[in-house]
């Protein structure tokens, strides 16, 4: 009997530690996939504010519709909502060959980055593109 009980002891005792081995395990992944996840917040975030506006860019031919070439050269901040909303290629467009407009994000460090940004604010956050240039002229 007192083998038994010695016996039944040792493999608890290894059952308890195989068990804290195995949860040490699952913490040290869990802490791993939360710093990993930090780090892609982190460059995503990053790269969010290295954007400093999009603009609009459609194909101007015979068979570009009316939606693209309506939206062609509309200016944005990356945070306005427009962003989502008209992201192309677009369900609405009549283009039989399908939609071939793209958006065009341009980052902090290009010329006149920063002067655009500030008259797109100054807009409410989206404005077409004759009346940026009215206003670069300024």
């Amino acid at each position: 009997m007192l083998r038994f009980v010695i016996i039944f002891a040792i493999g608890y005792l290894i059952y308890l530690s195989l068990k804290n081995s195995l949860k040490g395990k699952q913490k040290r992944q869990h802490a791993k996939n939360s710093n990993a996840e930090q780090e892609k917040d982190t460059f995503t975030t990053n790269l969010v504010k290295e954007i400093s506006y999009v603009f609009y860019s459609a194909t101007k031919d015979n068979s570009t519709c009316d939606v693209c070439r309506e939206l062609d050269g509309k200016h944005f901040l990356p945070n306005h909502e427009i962003h989502h909303s008209i992201k192309p290629p677009h369900s609405t467009c009549k283009n039989p060959a399908g939609c071939r407009c793209s958006l065009v994000y341009v980052t902090e460090d290009d010329e006149q980055s920063q002067k655009i940004e500030l008259i797109l604010k100054k807009y409410g956050g989206t404005c077409n593109k004759s009346t940026l240039e009215k206003e670069l002229k300024r």
